[in-house]
């Protein structure tokens, strides 16, 4: 890891950097994880760590693409033809025998197609009569309606790259060429800690001056839904020895994040206690709002996140750096962050001076992607921040409706 940036004397990186400089930092000291092999039904959501070809022809016979019947062109070129029935092909059958002059054979939709036979004919297009034989009443050659050997992906042939983001689709491809497991990079062990005196659990009723804690539940939702489940270390008291006891325990997990106890507070110990524990310190404070006081640093091969406590503060911190963060550690391409372009539907102003991500709803409409940013009641507001599908990134000042600004979608 490279050396952490000047400190102040509470042990906190003392420069104020910008979103986009934060974020190259945490995609910089964000180290891939090691390739593994996982069965088919783990492997939705994680990276392929090497090349996958095909084992065998694809598909493995000429196969009929429809119900009919299989015939040689050469006896369908005079309409209507009369031809004797062979057999019979219910897929997961092969051909007896190979097509005689005269001759055909009813298949279905993924069956083999007998040899000699070089055209489908709908079964729609014929008639069975009562000799046992079929009536071909209408062929068209240009159409065989047969799949060749082969026609997808020859055997040898890379189906699935290096890189490549694991889909149910994906899934399919590597079951087709015979693969159960999955070589890809291993997804990261994520533990999330809230801190704070005034939390109670989700079922407590809240007593005076305390609150639920909804923080470690939204960020256990928002690594599951990045493809990443974590573990509930629960909540550190403002007492430094059971925060330290708690991050060290965090620490032993590839990504550590911390939910409160970041700012300058007499109890906000979090930025001291990782650095008693010799976490470096890479940044402390983003010149953004909401999450000034964001922190990320690095122990060994271990990362931590000190996120601002109020609950969209914490949500926004995990959309900007954390997310990005799991994403490098899988192996994806498309770890930074989505920009879009978008056409404001109404005006917006961004205070201090500080880049504003601003909640708003994001759609695509005749003229491009538009946003409607959404009215707030401040970095509490996790209702009013529920409705948003997307941030607006806004520096310093006032923007008309119609202005064109940046937005990153949330989802």
């Amino acid at each position: 890891m490279a050396a952490g940036p000047r400190r102040d004397r509470r042990g906190r990186a003392a420069a104020v950097i910008s979103p986009h400089e934060a974020l190259e930092i945490v995609l910089r000291e964000s180290p891939r994880l090691e390739p593994v092999l996982v069965p088919l039904a783990d492997a939705v959501g994680a990276v392929l760590a090497e090349p996958v070809a095909a084992d065998m022809d694809l598909p493995p016979f000429d196969k009929s693409a429809m119900d009919g019947c299989a015939v040689r062109a050469a006896d369908v070129a005079h309409l209507p033809a009369d031809l004797a029935i062979i057999e019979e092909l219910p897929a997961g059958t092969a051909p007896a025998r190979p097509l005689a002059p005269g001759a055909c054979a009813k298949t279905m939709t993924g069956a083999p197609v007998p040899p000699g036979a070089d055209l489908v004919v709908p079964v729609e297009d014929t008639e069975t009569l009562l000799d046992g034989r079929v009536r071909i009443v209408r062929a068209d050659a240009e159409r065989t309606n047969i799949c060749p050997r082969g026609e997808d992906v020859r055997r040898g042939e890379t189906v699935l790259e290096a890189g490549r983001l694991l889909r149910p689709a994906e899934i399919g491809v590597l079951a087709a060429v015979g693969r159960d497991r999955a070589p890809v990079f291993r997804r990261p062990r994520v533990a999330v800690l809230a801190t704070g005196e005034e939390l109670v659990p989700v079922s407590s009723v809240p007593g005076p001056g305390q609150i639920r804690n909804a923080n470690s539940s939204s960020l256990l939702a928002s690594c599951r839904a990045a493809g990443v489940p974590a573990d509930d270390l629960g909540v550190a008291r403002d007492e430094r020895a059971d925060l330290r006891a708690k991050v060290e325990q965090g620490l032993g997990r590839d990504v550590l994040i911390v939910s409160g106890g970041v700012s300058m507070g007499e109890r906000d110990f979090v930025p001291r206690v990782l650095q008693d524990v010799g976490v470096t310190i890479h940044f402390a404070t983003v010149r953004m709002k909401p999450g000034k006081p964001t922190v990320f640093g690095a122990r060994g091969r271990s990362v931590v996140f000190g996120l601002a406590g109020n609950p969209v503060s914490t949500l926004v911190g995990f959309h900007l750096f954390v997310r990005p963060c799991l994403r490098r550690m899988m192996g994806r391409s498309d770890a930074a962050w989505q920009v879009l372009e978008a056409r404001l539907l109404a005006p917006a102003r961004a205070r201090d001076d500080r880049v504003n991500f601003a909640p708003a709803v994001l759609r695509h409409d005749a003229g491009g992607w538009a946003a409607v940013p959404l009215p707030t009641h401040g970095p509490a507001d996790l209702v009013g921040f529920s409705r948003a599908n997307a941030l607006l990134m806004l520096d310093p000042g006032a923007y008309a409706a119609a202005a064109r600004v940046p937005a990153i979608p949330l989802e």
